[in-house]
């Protein structure tokens, strides 16, 4: 059994809205759709300031407000794509903000065909009507009362093939849509149907509204993107004898069409027009139905000539730049529309005030956009597929790059300067070509430099491509590294997650630091003035007096022993008895230093500035029980001080009168004593009641007792290594009466193992075990976000913190850490002193468990495969770069490979492939002498259907870049792998190809084909496990085939035999696992029998998103239990930048056991609009899903993880029945849902 996670949530977003979700009309709100979740967002002076995420059970591909009860807010209408589409309406609630559902409608049609280019739903400008797209041929007709989903029906649409639709501005009562399909004969056809409520169909006839017209193919001459329709509603300058004018601004309302070279706006009928156009059609419906054969045929004849009619529009402007994928109206009135091309470019377009014309404003290049939402003061959000989401603010004047133009116009169109726009002079931005109809030009202005600016950025990653796990600092922690982007922002995208270290100064040219510890002038300040550091030979002192310096203070004056190294150190209270005969302590200027020689206390003098000795305590002059000794280990809180002396001998200390150290207690062992640690449990108190100690040889754990008993043991373990450091800490805020009380015991071992136990009842319970490398484990506590984090160094280093009811690690940047303080000067407050091997780092820990992605960017390179050698840490990216142009215009693609530098992404080198020929697979071939990429490619050619020519080029990197040899003519290759050091494996269309590697004396390769494997319809994917090659064939499904050396030939083992369909697949050890173009998972099995071996497919699953890339291996190696429960087996990337994770659990009873627990959660918790989840992850089709067919073989580990956070999680262990009772406990389903957890 496998179980699905989610590391990193899908970024792409598809929609975005303005509105106002509350009473409050004064505060307005961003709503953002992702491909599976809402984001709310609240608009505020200071920015937008995030409210709440919802995650929606199925693909959001449509967003509408809708007027709720209460005037003046509004409702979101959400509807979810296929294979379940479904309307949903979301209530924002205030309080902790969350969304909630209002109503939901299914619009499941099993007969029904789903549309082929959009599917959407609109909303009437009065909110009382939505109309819903997503089959082909109808329409759902839904009315909206009051923010709630009324009883719908479905109307029939005659324009099968539709790209857009939209409600125009009507008069009250009356509901027009206007269509734009693909008619019979491929022509783009405007038109509009009225809604007959009372009839519950549409007007049979085309709507007089706007005259039925066909759009020129010249003007359109591509449907990727379809193009959009924007309603426009009336504007009347005041004076009706101006309104009818046809050359001034006034105008009856009407419709944009966007998304070819012009943009043309198309005006609703004079009442008059309507009017004579229906007699017209009554005439027309009368021939049509004479008994004359001659005269049915001139009337069809006639009709046909009025639907191929081409309407001249009431104005247009060219757009000079690549297909529109978004708009946004600047206020109700939509004057001014922001739009945004697929390639980045940002316009606004504006109806000019006097006449009847269009202006086209160029404003800058941004990501492309899928949405925009203008929100106030001249900001607006863009939301983007193919690069990061932005908020822009839009200034009135150039703020960069004033002398050169805004966005490229091509040549051939007429511009107008910014200048000429005071007047309105006739004939200005007249067009220079013909392509279309006239109608009133509008101009284009050449403006000067970007009025853009980038206020914020929201990270996308989507789509990813291709992707490798590359662990590229040494660190052990995997990195991704992602091929995303598209069009102006290909880009990749290195993510990890670990905590966000921001340094503020560093200290360089210190060696072999063992610890550090921060100091007060007075024990009650606030603020540290010094900072000791212990080194392997002595101790340094230093002031932070100064505001930018730290400055060290010389040996003759520090008071401290300066000439060995410090095991311990801090500021210590005063004890003074009360004359009740009760003791406390109150501030003082005393700090405690132990070093291997003794104690020694220390006061700082604040008038010389100075440190004074004031009292000490030394083994050789306590005795002759101390005599002999030397002090090991040693450990502090303000009231107690416990060292460990060799020989075995624990010794307690406190402050006495006098300022006196007086030794409480002493406790021998038969072994050394290795580390302590007294840290108080409960923060508020001055004094802990338990210590910890470990010993060398035994390697034993023991907590003893600070209370009545004094040093009386309580519980010990026993570790597999010796006990290098411990740490007692609170991971909660409240002491143990309190509800957040989470005591722990850590344990860093001397071979590089962390271990981490609770302390609860007096025992250590709940062990868990993770490794930082081979380095000792030091263990110290810094301070994040106003809380204490434990810090834990080792070959690499984590941060420890509580969250999601568990200890969780967080990887540090910062690299060879030894020891962490909290700091706090008037210079850096609130900070984290960091000491590693040779430097001192000064900063701030801000997020514990942040997503770092870091961006490559490439612009119009777009990496599309990427192969990494790690010995020489080189990255091999294929990329396509396409010359941005004008919509219809040739577009120029060529294909290149690079090489980047691992660390630094600089480009080494890089190769331009041949014209038309494109990259489309890499291969990284490390070798003990000499390492190569091999790069596959595709020649595409205009006059083929089908590609029919490519090449294996293979490079070397001494020197870089070289072309070592090619092998001509292979057809078109699409995958390649290593099937030996001699061979490679290679998918050309059809086949699968053994392709020999030979190396002479000269070190020149060659490339031959010896062997072919032809029994699939189009190979895309190969993956060799080390024994079978597994070959996915995107039209039909997988095979399992062997390479033998001897006979030189390709034996077939299993094959499955159905229609699949796979976009990517991987190697699980026994099988396959893979995922098609239906979103769905699937994983089969290798069954050996007799008389053959087959595929048996274990395992389908709906993740609903295409999945690009399957990579075997796990994302984290922390927080690893000595038995796992689940482990990490494959990573998956997908199109809209998710990526996940595959875990396979340890046994088949907990297999049984989790299925059983999704089972019965399932029947209680649903979706948004009701979604059930057993129905969303059962397997679909083109069709959609059937009954017949459930999820098997896949767990939903998001999904299971909420019994982490349920009040109610007993429910879901019981069932309703002794069949659906879990045989686990509560906590141990907690427990293996942690190891999840821990995985992603």
């Amino acid at each position: 059994m496998r179980v699905v996670g989610t590391f990193h949530p899908s970024s792409s977003v598809t929609r975005s809205l303005k509105c106002c979700l509350t009473t409050n009309t004064t505060l307005e709100h961003l709503v953002v759709a992702k491909t599976d979740r809402l984001e709310v967002y609240s608009l505020l002076p200071e920015g937008l300031r995030e409210e709440c995420t919802t995650d929606m059970w199925g693909r959001v591909v449509g967003l509408q407000a809708i007027p709720a009860k209460e005037r003046g807010r509004s409702y979101v209408l959400v509807m979810t794509d296929h294979p379940d589409p479904k309307l949903v309406v979301m209530a924002y609630e205030e309080g902790a903000p969350h969304l909630i559902t209002q109503s939901s409608l299914s619009l499941e049609d099993r007969a029904a065909r789903p549309a082929e280019f959009v599917t959407d739903v609109q909303v009437d400008p009065t909110g009382k009507l939505a109309i819903v797209c997503c089959f082909t041929g109808k329409l759902k007709v839904v009315p909206l009362k009051d923010g709630v989903l009324g009883t719908s029906f479905d109307v029939s649409l005659p324009e099968l093939n539709l790209l857009a639709f939209t409600f125009l501005f009507t008069k009250k009562g009356r509901y027009a849509l206007a269509f734009l399909h693909l008619n019979h004969r491929r022509q783009i056809q405007l038109l509009c149907r009225d809604v007959l409520l009372d009839e519950l169909e549409l007007s049979s006839a085309h709507s007089n509204l706007v005259i039925t017209t066909v759009l020129s193919e010249r003007t359109f001459p591509s449907l990727e993107p379809p193009p959009l329709l924007v309603p426009i509603p009336p504007h009347t300058t005041g004076d009706e004898e101006a309104d009818e004018n046809a050359d001034l601004a006034g105008h009856r309302g009407g419709v944009l069409v966007l998304g070819g070279r012009k943009i043309m706006f198309y005006e609703h009928s004079t009442k008059e027009q309507q009017d004579t156009r229906a007699g017209k059609h009554r005439r027309l419906s009368s021939r049509l139905k004479s008994d004359k054969r001659d005269e049915v045929t001139a009337a069809r004849k006639k009709e046909e000539e009025r639907e191929s009619r081409k309407v001249k529009p009431r104005a247009n402007v060219k757009w000079p730049w690549g297909p529109l994928t978004a708009w946004c109206a600047v206020g109700a009135a939509c004057r001014r529309l922001m739009l945004g091309d697929a390639l980045g470019r940002l316009a606004m377009l504006v109806f000019d005030d006097d006449q009847m014309c269009m202006t086209l404003l160029p404003l800058g290049e941004t990501s492309p956009a899928t949405s925009l939402s203008y929100l106030s003061a001249q900001f607006l959000y863009l939301g983007s597929h193919s690069g990061d989401s932005q908020l822009l603010r839009i200034h009135p004047q150039p703020i960069a790059n004033a002398d050169s133009d805004t966005l490229p116009i091509p040549k051939g169109l007429s511009t107008v300067s910014p200048s000429s726009l005071q007047s309105s002079g006739k004939g200005k931005g007249k067009a220079m070509d013909s392509e279309d109809l006239g109608g009133k030009d509008g101009r284009i202005v050449n403006t000067k430099g970007t009025f853009l600016e980038v206020s914020k950025t929201y990270d996308n990653v989507a789509p990813i491509m291709d992707a490798v796990l590359a662990d590229i600092d040494g660190s052990g922690q995997p990195q991704v590294i992602t091929c995303s982007g598209a069009r102006n922002t290909g880009s990749l995208r290195v993510i990890r997650t670990e905590a966000n270290f921001q340094e503020y100064a560093r200290l360089d040219g210190l060696s072999g630091i063992t610890d550090i510890w921060p100091v007060k002038s007075n024990s009650g300040d606030r603020e540290h003035s010094h900072i000791v550091v212990s080194t392997l030979r002595h101790s340094l002192l230093f002031s932070l007096a100064g505001k930018d310096s730290v400055v060290h203070v010389d040996p003759s004056v520090a008071g401290f022993s300066t000439n060995v190294p410090t095991l311990a150190l801090g500021n210590i209270p005063r004890r003074q008895v009360t004359a009740s005969g009760k003791s406390i302590y109150v501030d003082s200027p005393l700090i405690l230093q132990v070093t291997s020689e003794g104690m020694h206390m220390v006061e700082y003098d604040p008038t010389l500035r100075t440190f004074g000795r004031v009292a000490g305590w030394l083994p050789k002059e306590a005795g002759r029980d101390f005599a002999h000794r030397e002090i090991v280990a040693a450990t502090m809180n303000p009231s107690q001080f416990l060292v460990g002396l060799s020989g075995g001998r624990l010794a307690l200390f406190n402050l006495g009168q006098g300022d006196t150290l007086q030794l409480q207690m002493t406790r021998d062992y038969p072994d050394e004593i290795c580390a302590i640690s007294c840290k108080p449990l409960d923060s508020s108190k001055s004094f802990a009641k338990s210590v910890a100690v470990s010993f060398w040889g035994s390697n034993k754990v023991a907590i003893l007792s600070l209370g009545q008993n004094l040093l009386a043991p309580v519980c010990e373990v026993t570790t597999p290594a010796l006990p290098r450091s411990l740490l007692l800490h609170n991971f909660g805020t409240s002491g143990p009466t309190g509800g957040d009380f989470r005591p722990y015991l850590l344990v860093g071992l001397a071979d590089g193992t962390l271990l981490t136990y609770a302390f609860r009842d007096k025992e250590l319970v709940d062990r868990k075990q993770s490794s930082l490398g081979n380095a000792p484990v030091s263990l110290s506590v810094v301070e994040s976000e106003k809380r204490t984090v434990v810090l834990v160094s080792g070959t690499r280093a984590n941060l420890l913190f509580w969250d999601r009811q568990r200890v969780r690690p967080s990887p540090v940047s910062i690299k060879n850490t030894v020891r962490g303080t909290t700091l706090n000067t008037a210079a850096f407050p609130s900070c984290s002193a960091i000491a590693t091997s040779s430097s001192l780092v000064i900063g701030t820990v801000r997020v514990l468990d942040k997503m770092q992605i870091r961006t490559v960017p490439l612009g119009l390179d777009n990496p599309r495969k990427i192969a990494y050698l790690a010995e020489q840490q080189v990255f091999g990216v294929a990329c396509t770069r396409t010359v941005p142009g004008r919509i219809g215009d040739v577009e120029e693609t060529s294909g290149w490979f690079k090489l980047l530098d691992a660390h630094s992404f600089r480009q080494l080198d890089n190769y331009l492939c041949n014209p038309d020929e494109e990259p489309t697979a890499v291969l990284a071939l490390p070798g003990s002498n000499e390492a190569v990429f091999c790069l596959g490619t595709v020649t595409i050619r205009e006059s083929e259907r089908e590609p029919s020519h490519g090449r294996i080029v293979l490079f070397s990197l001494d020197p870089p870049q070289t072309p070592r040899t090619r092998a001509p003519c292979m057809r078109a290759v699409y995958a390649i792998v290593r099937l030996s050091d001699d061979y490679l494996a290679v998918a050309v269309n059809t086949s699968v190809v053994a392709v020999r590697i030979r190396r002479d004396e000269r070190n020149e390769y060659s490339l031959k084909s010896e062997a072919k494997w032809d029994h699939n319809y189009f190979v895309t994917n190969l993956v060799f496990d080390g024994q079978h090659l597994l070959v996915g064939d995107a039209i039909s499904s997988v095979s399992i085939i062997t390479w033998d050396v001897a006979a030189k030939r390709f034996q077939s083992v299993a094959r499955d035999y159905g229609p699949l369909w796979p976009v990517s697949i991987e190697a699980t050890g026994n099988g396959v696992i893979g995922a098609n173009s239906d979103c769905n998972l699937f994983s089969f099995a290798v069954q050996e029998g007799h008389p053959r071996t087959k595929l048996e497919r274990d395992g389908v699953y709906h993740v609903g998103d295409v999945v690009n890339k399957f990579l075997r291996g796990a994302l984290s190696t922390t927080d690893a239990a000595e038995e796992r429960a689940v482990t990490g087996s494959h990573v998956f990337f997908t199109a809209s930048g998710r990526i996940g994770v595959i875990m396979d659990m340890a046994s088949r009873d907990l297999s049984v056991q989790m299925t059983t627990l999704q089972h019965n959660m399932a029947k209680t918790l649903v979706g948004p609009g009701k979604v059930n989840h057993t129905k969303l992850r059962a397997p679909a089709n083109p069709r959609g899903r059937t009954d017949a067919e459930a999820s098997v073989g896949f767990l939903d580990g998001d999904f299971l993880e909420q019994f982490l956070t349920h009040p109610e999680a007993e429910q879901f262990v019981k069932g309703e029945f002794d069949a659906e009772r879990v045989r686990l406990s509560v906590e141990e389903v907690k427990d293996v849902l942690v190891q999840m957890q821990g995985l992603h």
